[in-house]
């Protein structure tokens, strides 16, 4: 979506699903991108470890 498309989609997802529910969905959200910084900060570690015990 781009611009201010999001805003209605936003609006009809709370009048459906309730407010609870729409902020469970935008914290998995925000989770998620977090869960993948740390995922790719261990495979970082991961491969600095294996390079120093060779």
């Amino acid at each position: 979506m781009s611009g201010t498309d999001w805003f209605p989609a936003m609006i009809d997802m709370i009048a459906n699903v309730g407010f609870p529910i729409f902020i469970s969905l935008v914290l998995l959200h925000r989770m998620e991108n977090k869960l993948d910084a740390v995922v790719k900060a261990l495979n970082d570690l991961t491969a600095v470890t294996e390079a120093r015990h060779r």
